[in-house]
Parts: C-alpha cells; sequence; structure tokens
C-alpha cells in the first residue's frame, strides 16, 4: 500500500528516535515525538512485522510509578546492508554493516604520502571500491556512504577543501562507475552522525566531535542534527588563531591551531628536527624524513626525544586551551577527541591534566565530560556506513 509524504515522515521520526535513543518503549517516543500512542502502535508493529525492530522486554519499573509496563524496542540486526569508505592521505578503507553498524567485512590500503599523487587516483580508487563491492554481493547492500576529507559540493560534484590534492580529485569517476546509490559527506561530520545513531547508549544528548588528523575539524550535534551542516565554516576549527604571533598558516593568518596541533604541522615540524639535530631518536627510527608518521614521532616521544616532546606538549596545550572555549561558547553535554595522537595514554592524560586546571567561572566547578575515542582505521568507514543508514533507512 502506497503511504503518503506524512505518513513517510511520521514513520522515519519514530525509527529515528529508536535508533537515537533505544532501547526505548511506545509510550516514551509518543511523548518525545508528539505522534499519539495509536500512531506510535501501529507504526511500531508493522517494522516489527518488517523485522526491522524487535521487543527485548519489559523496562525496569520505577519505584515510585505504577501503571501499564513498558515494553521496550530496539533495532534488530540484519535487516539490510551498507558500505562505508573513508578518503584520506593516509589510507583508504572500507567497510561492510548492518543496519545496527555491525562490521561483516572490511579492507584498507595504507598510501605513502611521500608518493600520494602516484599511489592515489580516481581510479585507482573506483577499481579498489568496485572490488570491495563485488566481495559483498551476497549481502545485496543498499548503498555507499563515503567520508571525505572535505566538504561535498552537489552541484560540481566535487571536494572543497584547502588541500589541493583532494581538489583536484575528479569524483565523476565513481559516479559514472559504480552503480549503487552513493552519498558524500564530511568526514567528521560522519563520525559525529554514527556517535548519535550507533553509540550514544540512549543518550540523545548534544555533544561535539573533536577530530584531529592531517587537518582539524570539529563538528557538533544539537537537538538531533547536525549543526550548521551547509556551512562550510562552521567546524574550521583548525584556523582558530590561538597564538597570534604564531607562524604563518595556509590560511594567512598567523598561530592557527592546526599550525601547532595537526598532524601534518607536527610532522613538518619533526621532520625540520629530523634535518638539524644530531641527537635526535626520529634518526634511529626511520632512514629519512619523508618517512615520518604520527607513529614514528610517539615513538620517538616515548624515547624521550626533548625536540618532539616540546612538540607535542605544545599541541596538547592549544587544544586545551581551544576545548574550554568551545564548552564557554557551545551548550554540549561532552565532547568527543579522536585523533591517531591520542594513542599515546600520556598525551591523553596530559590533555585531561590541562583541562582539569582551566574554566571554574562563577564559583562553579565544571565536570568537563571529555571522551578520548579509540582511533581505527576504520572509524570513518565505519561512520560513512551510519551516513548511508541515515540516508536510505531513516530518512
Amino acid at each position: 500500500m502506497k503511504i503518503t509524504k506524512t505518513q513517510r515522515n511520521i514513520r522515519f521520526k519514530i525509527l529515528d528516535k529508536i535508533y537515537s535513543k533505544g532501547p526505548i518503549s511506545r509510550i516514551d517516543i509518543s511523548k518525545e515525538t508528539n505522534i499519539t500512542p495509536a500512531t506510535v502502535s501501529e507504526i511500531t508493529g508493522e517494522m516489527i512485522n518488517q523485522k526491522l525492530i524487535h521487543e527485548i522486554g519489559e523496562a525496569i519499573p520505577e519505584q515510585s510509578k505504577s501503571g501499564r509496563k513498558k515494553i521496550l524496542l530496539d533495532i534488530s540486526p540484519n535487516h539490510s546492508f551498507y558500505i562505508g569508505s573513508e578518503l584520506s592521505q593516509k589510507y583508504i578503507s572500507f567497510c561492510l554493516t548492518d543496519n545496527t553498524g555491525k562490521i561483516i567485512k572490511e579492507n584498507s590500503f595504507v598510501l605513502s604520502h611521500y608518493d600520494l599523487n602516484n599511489t592515489l587516483s580516481e581510479y585507482f580508487y573506483t577499481n579498489k571500491l568496485q572490488e570491495f563491492i563485488e566481495s559483498c554481493a551476497e549481502y545485496n547492500p543498499k548503498g555507499i556512504g563515503i567520508a571525505i576529507p572535505g566538504h561535498f559540493h552537489d552541484e560540481s560534484k566535487s571536494i572543497i577543501t584547502n588541500n589541493p590534492f583532494w581538489k583536484n580529485f575528479n569524483i565523476k569517476v565513481l559516479l559514472d562507475n559504480i552503480q549503487l546509490p552513493i552519498f558524500f559527506e564530511n568526514n567528521v561530520k560522519c563520525m559525529t552522525l554514527a556517535e548519535r545513531l550507533l553509540f550514544n547508549n540512549g543518550n540523545d544528548d548534544n555533544f561535539i566531535f573533536f577530530h584531529v588528523g592531517r587537518g582539524m575539524f570539529c563538528s557538533y550535534m544539537y537537538n538531533g542534527e547536525l549543526y550548521a551542516k551547509n556551512n562550510y565554516l562552521v567546524g574550521e576549527i583548525g584556523h582558530i588563531v590561538v597564538h597570534p604571533d604564531g607562524e604563518l598558516c595556509e590560511c594567512g593568518k598567523r598561530g592557527c591551531l592546526q599550525t601547532y596541533a595537526s598532524e601534518a604541522w607536527i610532522i613538518k615540524k619533526a621532520q625540520i628536527i629530523f634535518d638539524n639535530s644530531e641527537s635526535t631518536y626520529l634518526k634511529q627510527l626511520v632512514s629519512e624524513k619523508d618517512k615520518i608518521t604520527i607513529d614514528t614521532i610517539l615513538k620517538a616521544y616515548l624515547l624521550g626525544d626533548e625536540g618532539i616532546i616540546h612538540i607535542l606538549h605544545s599541541a596538547i596545550k592549544y587544544l586545551a586551551i581551544t576545548l574550554n572555549n568551545l564548552y564557554m561558547m557551545i551548550d554540549s553535554n561532552k565532547i568527543i577527541i579522536h585523533g591517531e595522537l591520542f594513542k599515546e595514554p600520556l598525551l591523553s592524560s596530559l590533555l585531561k591534566e590541562h583541562l582539569d586546571k582551566e574554566l571554574n567561572l562563577l564559583g562553579l566547578q565544571n565536570n568537563k565530560d571529555v571522551i578520548i575515542k579509540n582511533y581505527y582505521n576504520y572509524t570513518g568507514a565505519l561512520a560513512a556506513s551510519a551516513l548511508c543508514i541515515n540516508e536510505l533507512l531513516i530518512k
């Protein structure tokens, strides 16, 4: 039976609530969405018949309340399958997930950043994506989400970024050769969406997702929506000035946060140490400066390399200043930090130590809920799968 646009929107609204706050009862869905209990019961009944959601049992009763027992609903696994992929200068990654975000298959290709023009092209990426799609044929994936290191311009089918490599990456090659529906979004916005839909543990609060990679970006989930989704400048946290007399950034300003804390600048400074210091441990770890990676830098840090310690501790200091400023400006219950730097527990602890020393205004203790998210090469691909789930199943 064909349903109206209004009925479809109501269905999506209910499903979104189960994804973001499940397990949740029918009556609580009704209260939070202002959809009548009868309509919620009817639509969730259809979803149960379609094996999209299922009942998981009674809610634990609250001591002071009585009345009808609440039966909790949650998303059913293996209803449908989706492919996610991340494009980055460090690697390209692919994963197949079900509609709950469970990874079924995965694959990644590490790239040589010092020879990127020869190791990554539109055709190389398209061929690897086609191979991965073919390996997933038995699951009949519904579509593909791609997390990109910039913003997707729908009219020109291009990546908007300051990085010249991605400006010249021809997205149209993918669209011309891949038959499945494809959705593109900024990689950090994908990660923010995935946190809400797949990892929020029934708590649909406002939160900030702060990603530290070769570049830097900050995304904000506000009242269940990505904040300023179409304003490309919002979130460019790397270009906040933290030291007015600092180094000249690519954007033309001095002392931008990314000149202290982005992977690209940290590697650049480590290369200078490699060239100019005879005592650096970097020379024991790599044979030439172009082979320095964040992993190399973290190893030198643990060995006690004084130059590297100075670079990383400065990065942490300016990150902490920025995080505290965000808490004063944005209504957020938590900030999630993600980046390869924080694989090193000493740096994670140092960041939290800096945060604990700051921001005690109006005589109030500020309990900052800062979460260091574990770093994996598949985080972006899984997040892109969440984008696909959102676009094809929830929306």
